[in-house]
């Protein structure tokens, strides 16, 4: 599935991968993902602020776990993009 993601924070990316891949349904369950209150999306996209290094991680694990639930080579690829960039570019 072709997403749209240019100019996106990478919270955001993987938000829409996961909501185009039927992995989630809106905002407040990736919050729910990321360890947070279902209202955490809604507040770093009102203050403009990035999530934490510990909603990252909690993040990376669930994308971990979509990737070990899959057969399907191109999710795979997807989510081992987003895993990859998750530690790189956030945790490291």
């Amino acid at each position: 599935m072709i997403i749209k993601v240019e100019n996106l924070p990478l919270h955001e990316e993987v938000f829409e991968f996961l909501r185009a891949n039927y992995y989630l349904a809106d905002a407040a369950d990736l919050s729910r993902k990321m360890g947070r209150s279902r209202s955490y999306m809604a507040s770093l996209r009102y203050s403009s602020h990035e999530p934490s290094g510990e909603a990252y991680r909690n993040l990376k694990s669930y994308l971990q776990e979509c990737l070990s639930e899959t057969d399907d080579a191109d999710l795979q690829g997807c989510l081992n993009t987003y895993i990859a960039r998750i530690t790189c570019e956030v945790l490291s």
